[in-house]
């Protein structure tokens, strides 16, 4: 007869082995009933299909052991996600975005979908539906990838593989609310029926303060970015750097995973002292704050971004952003914002921005970086983020 200890350390062997895995594989993964111990099995339930990646981790009690914890903002959020609707009386299902198990949607009283799932709701199902919008629209998206790629073949002859041609997803055709992290440009092609509601990403760490010291940072330029360079605007900022030599631009990412465009940086790097490359970085480090610090600006010319994370984190730094319109930076008014979306165009006025800022006086840069400090204090740490989920639960009456 197996006694309750037994029991439950057999259960903790369970969760422990979930929380070892690294990535949930493709067309897995879901937990039920988080919270159900404590609220009982009577309980209001809610639905979230989102990245399922750290959840084991909080469920089994070792959230601070998640190896992605402080590679993405969105991993924490997911976190707070649920433990907001935990501590509203709701036991939460969690679906990652991935998992093709059927979903009982007659069980719940509210969904968070990130994927086109809120498409399979029944009509006649009254449960209130949120699209939780985390990137430009799938079209946009995809033909932006896409054309960034032919102008790259065009300027090189080297075609590169696609990265982030994302899924397609009819969820805000069919959601009672839709929420952004970005701007009204992220928004204009989403279903114009459903009410917005504006989300505040968080970041991996809020670093401490550090005076800049303005005369040393004043040439110094960031670019970070995860997969996907391209579309992320790493070739055109590159392009930009190479006819700026008396500036440095340091690129953080992991750019050799993407074989074929690492064939073409690399002997780029070695031509040009002014291109630094980093690697994959940890944004929490100290030696990347102490890269970060010692910088001015970041530049990210992005094709299509849901409000992008990484812009965010910088601004910790008091990095001034260079952006483009299309990578819905809420900042973007702190620094230059680029209007355009053809490559050759978007490289100039990169050129154009890094050396308005250099020639501008160290009062100015340190004012504008202060600004961009104190925009990322109000809108991205994790606190801001919990109040403005926690606005939206409000709105939804839970």
């Amino acid at each position: 007869m197996p006694t309750i200890r037994g029991v439950r350390y057999r259960l903790s062997q369970v969760l422990h082995k979930a929380a070892e895995r690294l990535f949930v594989p493709p067309g897995g993964g879901s937990i039920r009933d988080i919270g159900q111990e404590q609220l009982g099995p009577d309980a209001k339930r809610a639905l979230i299909v989102y990245v399922l990646h750290v959840i084991p981790y909080y469920v089994a009690g070792n959230l601070e052991k998640a190896p992605m914890l402080n590679e993405h903002s969105m991993y924490w959020e997911t976190v707070e996600m649920v433990r907001q609707l935990n501590e509203r009386g709701y036991v939460v299902d969690f679906y990652d975005v991935h998992c093709a198990e059927p979903i009982e949607w007659d069980k719940y009283e509210v969904a968070f979908v990130q994927n086109d799932r809120l498409a399979e709701c029944p009509s006649s199902v009254k449960i209130k539906k949120v699209f939780y919008c985390t990137e430009n629209y799938w079209a946009f998206q995809n033909l932006a990838e896409m054309t960034r790629l032919r102008d790259f073949h065009q300027r090189t002859g080297i075609w590169v593989r696609p990265e982030r041609q994302t899924r397609i997803s009819f969820s805000d055709e069919h959601a009672d609310i839709i929420t952004s992290f970005g701007t009204p440009f992220q928004r204009q092609f989403y279903y114009t029926g459903a009410e917005r509601h504006q989300l505040d990403i968080s970041v991996a760490q809020q670093p401490a303060h550090s005076p800049k010291e303005v005369a040393g940072a004043r040439y110094n330029f960031v670019w970070l970015g995860s997969g996907g360079a391209i579309l992320k605007g790493l070739d055109v900022a590159v392009e930009a750097f190479r006819g700026l030599p008396e500036a440095t631009l340091y690129i953080a990412g992991n750019i050799k995973r993407e074989e074929r465009l690492w064939q073409w940086l690399e002997p780029l790097l070695q031509q040009h002292p002014n291109l630094r490359y980093l690697g994959w970085v940890d944004v929490t480090s100290a030696s990347f704050a102490k890269v970060a610090n010692n910088c001015i600006g970041q530049i990210y010319p992005s094709a299509s971004e849901g409000g992008p994370g990484s812009v965010a984190q910088l601004l910790h730094f008091g990095l001034i952003p260079i952006v483009t319109e299309t990578a819905a930076v809420r900042s973007a008014s702190l620094g230059f914002e680029i209007t355009a979306q053809d490559s050759a165009t978007i490289i100039t006025d990169i050129q154009h921005y890094v050396r308005a800022l250099m020639q501008q006086s160290d009062d100015e840069l340190l004012s504008r970086s202060d600004a961009c400090r104190q925009f990322a204090l109000q809108h991205h740490t994790r606190p801001a983020y919990a109040a403005s989920f926690a606005a939206l639960l409000d709105r939804l009456e839970l």
